[in-house]
């Protein structure tokens, strides 16, 4: 209770006068996202590991935020209908929240989940190139360097090992990191006087109408057939709900390279809970690798000032 009041009262501040928030406290909250969203993959891994298939997981996921956000915003008497004009940019966003799901959950069912979640990590490079290429950044020679360490590491991650991650879990966590790198980058500048709760409302909503239509016309959305699958399903749409929601509500306090930076917490949060959760276990090269990767992201972005 007390930390969804936090995340209310966060939110709330958003709408009105976001300035006056402490510069530790937004951050703390992305920390504590970078964990839930952590434990999430963690869930979603032993999902798979018990028969949920992806349409399930994504389309189960994407509901429970939507009905989150939906509740959230009814709390502050905040309408939802009718959609006002700038829903239409929120639900461009929304199409590209669907696609990192659908990515990041194929990668996470094709690869160890560590392995998943690093390759993702990519995408703070991705976000400041995008933000160059938007005139928003410079694209300087301290971004080439960090990103060819980033490469060079993840590369020491991927290329080491009992066996070889598949090169389609690969890609689609390629992929899953450029398509939310664009949403960070565009989120700030999509429908700027829509409130951060109601944009992430479309967002989510789009991305949920998209999966349910999915569900429909392949057939693959089955509900779990044992209480592990249960477990799993439970656990990664309750923290992807509430790691999504106060993800986009801390957004506007921060701006999208902050967010970036603080994020990285993700993927040694995922290394440490599903090695406790899983027993996945990376060799010492593959830890190095992991290491350099998350290195080249922070000395990166804090040598730039975290300007947004």
């Amino acid at each position: 209770m007390q930390r969804a009041a936090t995340f209310a009262r966060a939110g709330r501040r958003a709408l009105v006068s976001p300035r006056r928030d402490p510069a530790w406290l937004p951050a703390l909250g992305v920390a504590a996202i970078a964990v839930t969203l952590a434990a999430g993959h963690v869930c979603a891994r032993y999902a798979f590991a018990n028969g949920v298939t992806v349409v399930t997981a994504a389309t189960t996921r994407s509901l429970t935020a939507t009905l989150l956000l939906f509740a959230l915003l009814r709390a502050r008497r905040v309408a939802v209908l009718p959609p006002p004009r700038e829903a239409r940019a929120a639900a461009v966003l929304g199409i590209l929240i669907a696609a990192q799901t659908v990515l990041v959950q194929i990668a996470v069912k094709l690869m160890p989940v560590t392995l998943a979640i690093l390759t993702m990590y990519t995408f703070p490079f991705l976000t400041s190139v995008g933000m160059s290429l938007t005139g928003r950044e410079r694209l300087t020679p301290r971004l080439v360097a960090a990103l060819v360490c980033a490469f060079a590491g993840l590369a020491l991650v991927l290329g080491v090992g009992e066996a070889a991650p598949a090169p389609l879990g690969i890609a689609a966590a390629l992929g899953a990191a450029l398509a939310f790198s664009t949403a960070l980058v565009l989120t700030p500048t999509f429908a700027p006087d829509l409130p951060a709760p109601l944009r992430a409302f479309f967002m989510i909503a789009t991305a949920a109408a998209i999966f349910v239509t999915a569900s429909v016309v392949t057939g693959e959305f089955r509900l779990p057939g044992n209480d592990a699958a249960w477990l799993g399903l439970a656990g990664l749409s309750a923290l992807y709900a509430i790691g999504f929601t106060g993800l986009f509500l801390l957004l506007p306090l921060l701006g999208p390279i902050p967010i970036a930076l603080t994020l990285n917490l993700e993927p040694l949060a995922v290394a440490v809970i599903s090695w406790a959760a899983l027993g996945e276990v990376l060799t010492p090269t593959q830890m190095a690798g992991g290491l350099v990767v998350v290195a080249a992201v922070v000395y990166y972005q804090a040598t730039r000032g975290g300007k947004a």
